[in-house]
């Protein structure tokens, strides 16, 4: 017997953890909600065979109405007395329409996500559920994910932790679903409800700048200010002709946020073209950036209405990214954070010691009161460790970090704090002596005192027998072990002859490059390729070091999917690990960054390549000839 199914009971909506429900409105506040969604809504169907990213299926729209419906009522309260109901929906409608790509960006971008990563990683090592937390990550990491990851050293977290997390995020509607969600379940619920009172707190921020731009500004002399749109003409056209910062305010402060967070004065200004939403869109700052990330994973998983708001959502998400460390844009150069010198080791400084000092965790040494101590002496009471003997911070670093606006005290504070984090990240890599040559002469030497004192002893108790039989054993197992490694050791002996083939091949690779070059020299400037294309996408993880800043920045927009890294900024070691293949421009390269890039690769045993021309054309078709070979094996 058949039954009647049952109706699916719509999950109820909440904002910022809060439960929420869809209101009434007047008819007139329907009609100009109703007109401002569909228009955009227009805009989208008319886009989205141009820009398919930024066109949102039909499904995505009808998430964003029921969202927006279901806080409108929250966000009359909330701005009771400081705006009409009318300029509410119609501002609410226009930023939960408007086609842009912000489902792509929420779900794919590792910017704000990494910072998301950090914030569990600080929270569960406040709680101590550091152990807890790591069992839910995967066992192994992606590769792909590794590599979109912004380039960051933590002092408390290591990468590969991160990375997890990264991995967990990035799969979140997949593979790692069950993973996520176990996550979010070690939050507890005060802290959760904080999280989310953030997020709300940027939002509601910045819906009030945009609602105010909505009211107030407008242009002068009655201008045509109206969303209506021809039905067969693209209805973006209105705000992308004429003057659109004119005659559209409100449209351009939500389109052009993520652009100009962070910009200077004059830009925003020039943009925005109203002194008064330049003015609104300097003022919107994120005071925790991390934790606005956190929430939006948070409230995404909850269903709340707060991650549903398409431009106001993307906005506060994209603004806490810019905040973050690896916001500003742009690929990070390392600074050299040291320069010749030594620490003064004059006693001029008189000891006084602390009454609280273990309460406040101050230094307390077995000091006496007025004991005249050098401030290498003083750094050593407070840390255990001991300053370089030749090695002083950079005085041009912390120059720079003061032409940025820094004061001198922080500028100083900012130059120590470089210094110390090279000597850690020195400490990391660094690899101890191999000293395996004196452990063998040491067993050769140990084995034939043992076997003289067998010798001696034959006549002894059977109990000492067998004690000195069991000492020959293992001295045997020690010389096994001996003989394995010194099999390893001709090994690598044979992997260095190897290594000595591959330099010869790489020095012929640069005898003709160089050749090439010099025949190159007074001949006319070479016909590109017209069977080459560009922009070009290439298939593998492509690095490239070295080269001119013009030549960089000719070439970057041809090999869009290239990582092009800064002549003086010092290679990363895990960037180039992650790498298919790394290219390098040497005729503007340091020997130091050259060393560095070239005893990566042959560790990681990934193939380089050399770019044998000046021009930035014809570099990019050397590379994308290279590609396609790669492709033909």
């Amino acid at each position: 017997m058949g039954g009647k199914k049952k109706t699916a009971i719509a999950r109820p909506w909440h904002l910022g953890g809060i439960p929420v429900d869809t209101i009434r409105l007047e008819p007139f506040e329907e009609r100009i909600f109703e007109d401002s969604f569909s228009n955009l809504r227009m805009a989208a169907v008319l886009t989205k065979e141009d820009f398919p990213h930024f066109a949102p299926s039909n499904s995505e729209m009808n998430q964003r109405e029921r969202a927006a419906r279901a806080s409108i009522g929250y966000f009359f309260q909330y701005f009771e007395g400081r705006y009409q109901r009318a300029v509410i929906a119609d501002a609410l409608a226009k930023a939960s329409a408007l086609p842009g790509p912000v489902a792509e960006h929420c779900a794919q971008s590792a910017g704000y996500m990494l910072g998301a990563a950090l914030w569990l990683l600080d929270y569960a090592k406040r709680k101590n559920l550091g152990n807890t937390l790591l069992k839910v990550l995967p066992p192994e990491l992606d590769e792909d994910i590794d590599f979109a990851t912004p380039d960051v050293d933590d002092f408390i977290c290591c990468r590969e932790d991160m990375l997890g997390l990264m991995t967990v995020f990035m799969e979140r509607n997949g593979a790692q679903r069950q993973a996520f969600r176990e996550i979010w379940g070690l939050i507890d619920r005060e802290t959760a409800a904080e999280l989310k009172s953030v997020f709300k707190e940027a939002l509601l921020d910045y819906f009030d700048r945009y609602l105010e731009v909505c009211s107030r500004v407008r242009p002068s002399g009655g201008a045509d200010t109206g969303m209506e749109f021809p039905p067969r003409a693209d209805p973006m056209d209105r705000l992308r002709n004429g003057i659109p910062a004119m005659q559209h305010a409100d449209m351009w402060f939500l389109m052009n946020t993520p652009m100009l967070v962070g910009a200077p004065p004059e830009r925003i200004r020039k943009t925005l073209y109203y002194r008064r939403s330049a003015e609104l869109m300097e003022g919107f700052r994120i005071h925790d950036p991390y934790a606005v990330c956190a929430a939006y994973l948070l409230l995404e998983r909850d269903r709340d209405v707060l991650a549903n708001l398409n431009m106001l959502t993307v906005n506060v998400l994209l603004c806490a990214e810019r905040h973050l460390p690896w916001g500003a844009g742009g690929e990070y150069s390392y600074a050299e954070p040291v320069e010749a010198g030594a620490p003064e080791h004059l006693l001029r400084y008189a000891y006084r010691p602390h009454e609280n000092a273990e309460e406040e965790e101050l230094p307390d040494p077995d000091v006496e009161a007025g004991d005249l101590l050098t401030e290498s002496q003083l750094f050593y009471l407070a840390t255990g460790y001991a300053l370089p003997r030749d090695q002083v911070p950079s005085s041009r670093l912390r120059k720079w970090f003061m032409e940025q606006g820094l004061s001198e005290a922080r500028a100083e504070g900012l130059a120590w704090g470089a210094w110390f984090a090279f000597y850690m990240d020195e400490m990391r890599t660094h690899t101890a002596p191999d000293d395996f040559e004196d452990f063998l002469k040491s067993l050769d030497s140990e084995r034939a005192e043992m076997t003289e004192e067998i010798e001696k002893e034959t006549a002894d108790s059977t109990a000492r027998t067998a004690e000195l039989s069991r000492q020959l054993k293992e001295s045997q197992k020690l010389l096994y072990e001996a003989e394995r490694n010194a099999r390893q050791l001709r090994e690598q002996l044979q992997s260095a002859e190897v290594d000595t083939l591959r330099d010869r091949a790489e020095l012929s690779q640069l005898r003709e490059i160089l050749f090439t070059l010099r025949a190159r020299e007074g001949q006319p400037e070479e016909v590109p390729n017209p069977e080459i294309e560009f922009p070009c996408q290439t298939k593998r993880r492509i690095v490239a070091f070295g080269g001119h800043d013009t030549w960089r920045k000719a070439i970057r927009p041809m090999l869009p999917g290239v990582r092009f890294f800064d002549r003086e900024m010092l290679p990363d070691v895990n960037t180039i690990r992650g790498a298919d293949v790394v290219w390098i421009q040497a005729n503007a390269l340091s020997h130091k960054f050259y060393y560095r890039i070239i005893d990566t690769v042959r560790k990681e045993n990934i193939p380089v390549r050399y770019f044998g021309a000046a021009s930035a054309r014809k570099c990019a078709e050397q590379l994308v000839l290279d590609e396609l070979s790669a492709e033909d094996e």
